[in-house]
C-alpha cells in the first residue's frame, strides 16, 4: 500500500512538471503583457497642474483644451484662507492638484466670488486664534497648503535646492516650513501669520540623485588613484627609488609635508 502511494505521488509530481513546462511560456507572456499594460496606463495618465490663483476661465481652458480633461466650475465655501484672495481665482480642485488621472476625467474647479471673499474676511476678523503648529512635514504640497490656509495662514511655496537628503523622497513632498526669510517657527502660530512652505519636485530629486552619483564616482576615482600610486610606490621601494613619497604627492595631487632635515643630519 505504501509503495502504491509513493508511485502515485511520483506520478503527480511528474505530471505537474509537464504541465508547468507547457504553461510556463504562456504565464510569462501573460505577465509581460500585464506589465506592459500597467506601464502604458501610467504613461497615459494626466497630471492635474497647480491652478491656484489662476483665473477660473483660464483654468477651465487649460484643463479642457490642453489636457483633454472634463472641467466643471464650482463656487468655493467661505474660509479663513480666502480672506486675502482675489475674485474669480481658483483655490483648489477635486481631484486635488498634482493628482494623476485618466484622460477625460471630470475635474471640479473651485473658485471665489466677491461674496465669498467678504464672508471669509468676516470669519478672519471674528476668529483670530492661536494654535499648535500642525504636522505637515512629509505631506503633499497641495494637501499641506490647503490645511495651512484653512487655519488662516498666508502660505508662500518655496522649491528646495538639490541635496543628498532628498534622495528617495516623493514628488511634491513637503520638507519644512518657516516664517519668511527662513525664520524658525516656534510651537504655536496664529491666524493671519505668513509662512514659507518648502517642497520637492521631480527635477530636484533627480538632481539630488546626480549629486550622489557624482560623489560616488569621484570616490571611486580617488580610490583608483590611491591604488595605482600604492602599486607604483611598492615597485619603486622594491627597486630602491628614494623619491617615492614625492611621487605619491604628485600622483594624487595632495602634497606631503616634507620632514625638515637639520643641519647636523645634512652633514652626516
Amino acid at each position: 500500500m505504501e509503495g502504491e502511494k509513493m508511485v502515485w505521488q511520483k506520478g503527480v509530481i511528474k505530471a505537474g512538471k509537464e504541465v508547468a513546462k507547457i504553461m510556463a511560456p504562456d504565464v510569462l507572456n501573460l505577465g509581460a503583457k500585464i506589465g506592459t499594460e500597467i506601464v502604458q496606463k501610467q504613461m497615459n495618465l494626466v497630471k492635474i497642474p497647480d491652478l491656484k490663483d489662476v483665473h477660473v476661465d483660464e483654468a477651465l481652458r487649460v484643463l479642457k483644451d490642453e489636457l483633454n480633461l472634463t472641467p466643471i466650475s464650482a463656487i468655493a465655501n467661505p474660509s479663513l484662507a480666502y480672506a486675502y484672495e482675489s475674485e474669480n481665482d481658483v483655490m483648489h480642485s477635486e481631484p486635488r492638484f498634482g493628482s494623476r488621472v485618466d484622460p477625460g476625467t471630470t475635474v471640479k474647479v473651485y473658485y471665489l466670488t466677491q461674496e465669498v471673499i467678504d464672508k471669509s474676511k468676516n470669519l478672519l476678523g471674528n476668529v483670530v486664534q492661536e494654535f499648535q503648529v500642525p504636522r505637515i512635514i512629509g505631506l503633499n504640497i497641495y494637501e499641506a497648503r490647503e490645511d495651512l490656509e484653512g487655519l488662516g495662514l498666508k502660505v508662500t511655496e518655496k522649491l528646495e535646492k538639490p541635496h543628498l537628503s532628498f534622495i528617495g523622497k516623493e514628488d511634491g513632498q513637503v520638507t519644512r516650513f518657516t516664517y519668511p526669510n527662513d525664520q524658525k517657527i516656534g510651537s504655536k502660530l496664529k491666524s493671519g501669520d505668513r509662512v514659507w512652505l518648502y517642497y520637492l519636485n521631480e527635477e530636484v530629486i533627480l538632481e539630488s540623485t546626480s549629486i550622489k552619483d557624482k560623489k560616488e564616482k569621484d570616490r571611486q576615482e580617488t580610490f583608483g588613484k590611491i591604488g595605482k600610486v600604492t602599486k607604483d610606490v611598492t615597485k619603486e621601494i622594491y627597486t630602491g627609488t628614494v623619491d617615492a613619497p614625492k611621487n605619491i604627492a604628485k600622483n594624487i595631487k595632495n602634497p606631503f609635508t616634507k620632514k625638515k632635515v637639520s643641519s647636523d643630519e645634512s652633514e652626516e
